[in-house]
C-alpha cells in the first residue's frame, strides 16, 4: 500500500518563491542529518509541505538510544549548520523540544523540533510505543512518515488531549482512512474510539466533541493499563524531577525597557512568538505578589517588558525593585531615556536603534540561558537522569 503524495515539494517551493527559506533549508539539512544515523524515525504529522513549508512545530518519534543523547546531538547539528540553539523544553517523560534560530542577523528565523520516544500526553503516558509508530514507515522526500493507520490513531488521540477537534482535523482523518484497506485495522486497545473516528470521517465535529469526556476517561484508563505499578511510580518521580528542572532553568526573560513602548514594534516581537509563549508589558509599581508572578513567568517561556522610560514612573519604580531582587536580565535603551538611576543598576545595558538590534539582544540572552541549562544537565536528554 503506497500513498500518492504528489508533487508537494515543487508546489511548496513555488509558494515560497522558488527558493527555500533559511529555516526550511535548516530543516532539510536536519532530515539529512537524521538519515545519517541509520536509526528508525518518523515525522508524525503536518508533513505535506516539508521541508519547504513548515506550518508548525515538527514532531519526531525517535528511538530511546538517540533520545538519551539528544542534547549533544542537537548541539552538534546546530554548530555544523551555523544555527543557534535558543530554547530547550522538557515537556514530559521522554518528550522534549528544541528551538533553533537560523538566518543572518536582523532577519532571524526560528523552527521548533519536538521529540518523543513514545507517544503520550499529560496524564496519559505510554499510549503508543516508538516501535509501533515507526513500523511500516514510508519514505517521503528526504524524511519518513508513519503508515496511515498509526497516523490516524495518533491524530485522533492528540486532538482528544488538546480538545480542539475541527473540520480540518476531521478531513485529515477521512483522508488517512481512504488509504486503509484492512477492515480490522484498529488495535483492540483502541476499539473504544471507533465511534469517534466514524463521526470524524463523516465530518461531524459536533458528534466528535460530544464524546470527548467519555473518550478522555477511556484514554487515561488505556494509558495506565500499559504501565506496571513500578513504572507508574517511576513516571511520577520523573515528573517531579522535571518540575524542579523547569523551575531551575529560565525559559523566559525580564527586560527593562528604558524607552518608549513604540520603539519596539509588535511585528518585530511577533517573530519571537515561537521562542516565548507569553508577552507581557508591566507599568505598575507592584508588590511581592507581582514579583513572584514575574519570577514564575520567566520560567514558563514568558517575555516580560517592564516599561521604565521617562513617561513611565511606576514602571521605573518597579524596575528598581526587580533589579534589587536579581530578576532583570537586561536593560534595553535608546540612549535618550536611560536615566541616572537606571544606569546605576548592576544590570547589563544595551543601546538599540532598530527592532532587529533589540531582537538580536533578546535572542542572545536566551541562547546563553539555554547553554547554561544544558551544562547543568540532570534531564533525560543529557544522560545524567538515566
Amino acid at each position: 500500500m503506497t500513498i500518492n503524495y504528489g508533487d508537494d515539494l515543487q508546489k511548496a517551493e513555488l509558494q515560497a518563491g522558488g527558493i527555500m527559506s533559511p529555516r526550511a533549508q535548516l530543516v532539510s539539512a536536519f532530515f539529512d542529518h537524521m538519515n545519517q544515523q541509520d536509526l528508525p524515525w518518523v515525522v508524525m504529522n503536518n508533513y505535506d509541505g516539508l521541508p519547504a513549508i513548515i506550518p508548525s512545530d515538527i514532531d519526531f518519534s525517535i528511538p530511546p538510544t538517540l533520545f538519551f543523547r539528544l542534547d549533544e546531538f542537537i548541539c552538534d547539528f546546530a554548530e555544523k549548520s551555523d544555527a543557534l540553539l535558543v530554547q530547550k523544553l522538557w515537556h514530559g517523560n521522554m518528550k522534549c523540544a528544541y528551538i533553533l534560530a537560523t538566518g543572518p542577523k536582523g532577519s532571524r528565523e526560528f523552527v521548533q523540533l519536538d521529540f518523543f520516544a513514545a507517544f503520550s500526553t499529560k496524564g496519559a503516558p505510554a499510549l503508543i510505543s516508538h516501535e509501533d509508530l515507526v513500523a511500516g514507515r514510508r519514505a517521503l522526500r528526504n524524511f519518513h512518515v508513519p503508515r496511515p493507520e498509526i497516523e490516524l490513531i495518533f491524530t485522533a488521540l492528540r486532538r482528544l488531549f488538546k480538545d480542539d477537534w475541527s473540520d480540518r482535523h476531521c478531513s485529515r482523518v477521512a483522508e488517512l482512512n481512504e488509504y486503509i484497506t484492512d477492515t480490522d485495522w484498529l488495535p483492540k486497545d483502541y476499539v473504544w474510539i471507533r465511534p469517534t473516528l466514524e463521526s470524524a470521517i463523516r465530518g461531524d465535529v459536533e458528534a466528535v466533541n460530544k464524546r470527548r469526556n467519555s473518550d478522555w476517561a477511556q484514554l487515561r484508563k488505556t494509558a495506565h493499563k500499559n504501565l506496571t505499578l513500578r513504572e507508574k511510580i517511576a513516571n511520577a518521580t520523573l515528573q517531579a524531577r522535571r518540575l524542579v528542572v523547569r523551575l531551575r532553568d529560565e525559559t523566559g526573560q525580564l527586560i527593562i525597557l528604558a524607552a518608549c513602548r513604540e520603539r519596539l514594534s509588535d511585528q518585530a516581537l511577533d517573530t519571537l512568538e515561537m521562542v516565548f509563549h507569553r508577552r507581557v508589558f508591566v507599568n505598575v509599581k507592584g508588590g511581592i505578589g507581582m514579583l513572584a508572578k514575574l519570577a514564575l513567568l520567566k520560567r514558563r517561556k514568558g517575555l516580560i517588558f517592564v516599561l521604565a522610560g521617562a513617561d513611565h514612573p511606576n514602571g521605573k519604580a518597579m524596575a528598581q525593585r526587580i533589579a534589587s531582587m536579581g530578576l532583570a536580565d537586561q536593560v534595553l535603551h535608546t540612549g535618550d531615556d536611560l536615566s541616572v538611576d537606571l544606569a546605576a543598576l548592576k544590570i547589563p545595558a544595551t543601546r538599540f536603534s532598530s527592532d532587529s538590534e533589540a531582537i538580536e539582544v533578546i535572542m542572545n540572552i536566551q541562547v546563553a540561558k539555554t547553554i547554561g541549562a544544558l551544562a547543568r544537565g540532570c534531564t533525560q536528554t543529557s544522560g545524567t537522569a538515566n
